[in-house]
């Protein structure tokens, strides 16, 4: 089914579901006075339809990069930028937030984020804080005993510089105890600090419980199971609702490709029935590379990017049903396992979520490099 805001976008504005501007981009709707030519929809608004690129915060805080970025948002149908404020290395980019209230985790990355995010909201560009939540190097560090612990001491763990019962993953990676509410408040006042710096969304990403590794010694500090993995990250949600709706923010999340085709947690708690109350969109990651071969009975999912974006939308609007939240997937805008990916695989995915009535999306290329062919012109009104 697919849910009715996407209808209503859908049949109200035409077939790419998006209105056209009501600002005159020469003046000021509030003081009629010139203003800077639009780059998106609303000054300061959320687009009628999201189309963004993600970028990491040392892109977005070099000048020479933002021009190129600049470029892309005021020439094509881009609107939106995702930025990261915390990475897996567990730094954070914004000022003003300490690990347990003392440990300064600060980088400054984008020296003058305040600043930067006012310009792109006053040209109609709508602004979105990455938060990577539960994969996080800092904090398992400087506070081993809000990490994930293990049952059998892991030589891979001290190798890394952590505590020997800190567990880890194959590459080494620690986590953060999901089911510890210190560790939800603490990337919770991270969001809450992004929002009144500037941000308009917040979009929490590896909400989720560790894989790739001997996840059969992961000690929880509360009784682990299918259920409690996800009531936990639906509780974390919960709590950050309570803070970031007050003042006015949106939130996200970012959940794997196949949450939406297999709704049983995926060994990781993501099962997205459970994880829809307290959020507005939801933004599976729908990378064709990222499939495996046969998967949905496609030979091979990389090299046919209409057909393997068609059914995860597909699926996933199945799960979300009737409930008040947007589909914004995340594409693939890089070549990986031999298949490139070129202007028409990033449109090939494009159209694919918009045959089934899904007009927004969020490109991804871990370098942030995109291909402008991909995208649309903007249009000046």
């Amino acid at each position: 089914m697919v849910p009715l805001v996407s209808l209503c976008l859908l049949f109200s504005f035409g077939s790419l579901g998006c209105s056209e501007s009501k600002v005159d981009p020469s003046t000021s709707s509030v003081t009629g006075n010139p203003s800077p030519l639009l780059w998106g929809d609303f000054p300061r608004e959320r687009p009628s339809c999201v189309k963004g690129i993600h970028l990491t915060s040392w892109m977005a805080g070099n000048k020479k990069e933002r021009a190129r970025f600049d470029k892309l948002l005021a020439e094509t149908e881009l609107n939106t930028v995702v930025i990261d404020v915390k990475e897996i290395e567990g730094e954070v980019y914004i000022p003003g937030v300490k690990l347990d209230n003392r440990i300064d985790v600060y980088v400054p990355a984008v020296r003058d984020i305040k600043e930067y995010l006012s310009t792109l909201k006053d040209r109609g560009v709508y602004t979105i804080a990455r938060i990577v939540v539960f994969k996080d190097f800092r904090l398992a560090k400087e506070k081993p005993e809000w990490a994930v612990q293990s049952s059998s001491p892991l030589p891979k763990a001290v190798e890394n510089g952590f505590d020997p019962q800190v567990w880890v993953d194959n590459k080494g990676s620690p986590w953060g105890d999901p089911y510890n509410p210190w560790v939800w408040k603490y990337n919770i006042d991270i969001a809450v600090q992004a929002v009144e710096l500037g941000f308009q969304e917040v979009q929490f990403d590896y909400i989720r419980f560790p894989s790739d590794g001997s996840t059969r010694l992961c000690v929880y500090s509360k009784p682990h199971s299918i259920d409690s993995s996800t009531k936990a990250l639906a509780m974390f949600l919960k709590k950050a609702q309570e803070r970031l709706k007050p003042m006015g923010a949106n939130i996200s999340i970012d959940v794997f490709g196949l949450a939406g085709s297999n709704d049983d947690g995926l060994g990781i708690g993501q099962k997205l029935s459970g994880l829809l109350e307290s959020i507005d969109t939801v933004s599976p990651m729908m990378y064709p590379s990222h499939y495996a071969k046969g998967e949905f009975g496609i030979k091979d999912p990389n090299s046919s990017p209409y057909e393997t974006v068609y059914r995860s939308v597909k699926d996933t609007l199945k799960v979300i049903g009737n409930k008040n939240v947007e589909l914004r997937p995340y594409l693939q805008d890089f070549s990986l396992r031999g298949v490139r990916y070129t202007a028409k695989e990033v449109n090939d995915q494009i159209q694919a979520a918009l045959d089934l009535g899904v007009s927004e999306w969020l490109l991804w290329n871990p370098g942030c490099r995109y291909t402008e062919e991909a995208l649309e012109p903007h249009i000046r009104r």
